[in-house]
């Protein structure tokens, strides 16, 4: 039995966000872990910062590359569990 990919692909995308979301939140109003999100700025498209506006954008961004790479997870255990 394989993975549902769609349903696999929406939870790892839906934590993806959420962690994110939390994660910059906690950066914004604590000022704890610049390090942390000045390390994830170049993964995102046009930059990043430790602001409200920054972590709802950074979230949005963490939510498209957990789709992308909850698809790509589910597909090749898929592919490789069925051999």
């Amino acid at each position: 039995m394989g993975l549902n990919v769609k349903a696999f692909a929406l939870a790892s995308a839906i934590v993806s966000w959420a962690g994110s979301l939390v994660t910059s939140l906690f950066v914004v109003f604590t000022g704890q872990g610049r390090q942390y999100l000045e390390m994830l700025a170049p993964l995102h498209p046009g930059g990043y910062s430790p602001t409200i506006l920054g972590a709802v954008i950074g979230s949005m961004w963490m939510f498209i590359y957990g789709l992308i790479l909850g698809t790509l997870f589910a597909y090749i255990y898929n592919r490789i569990a069925k051999t």
